[in-house]
């Protein structure tokens, strides 16, 4: 019984460390994204600079958002088996 607390009590405690601790913020621009967006709309109207400059936001947050999604899945499955590893499973 003991160990099945034990479990339960760091799957609980695992499941919430990988957001708490890798939180990183995907919405933020890089010095090097806003050279590539000035070379991108350089020369363009503010109707299109607008749409261009949105589409290439989505595609970074969104490889942001699945790189960070790995990580959190990589650091799950290395809890998840030193965890089975100290309980001896």
């Amino acid at each position: 019984m003991k160990k099945f607390v034990a479990a339960l009590f760091v799957s609980m405690m695992m499941l919430g460390s990988p957001v708490a601790f890798a939180a990183v913020d995907c919405t933020r621009n890089s010095p090097m994204d806003e050279v590539g967006d000035w070379f991108a709309t350089f020369g363009k109207k503010d109707m299109e600079k607008t749409r261009i400059l949105a589409e290439r936001k989505a595609k970074r947050v969104a490889a942001c958002t699945q790189r960070e999604a790995a990580k959190a899945a990589k650091q799950a499955q290395k809890a998840a088996g030193d965890m089975k590893k100290k309980l001896g499973f």
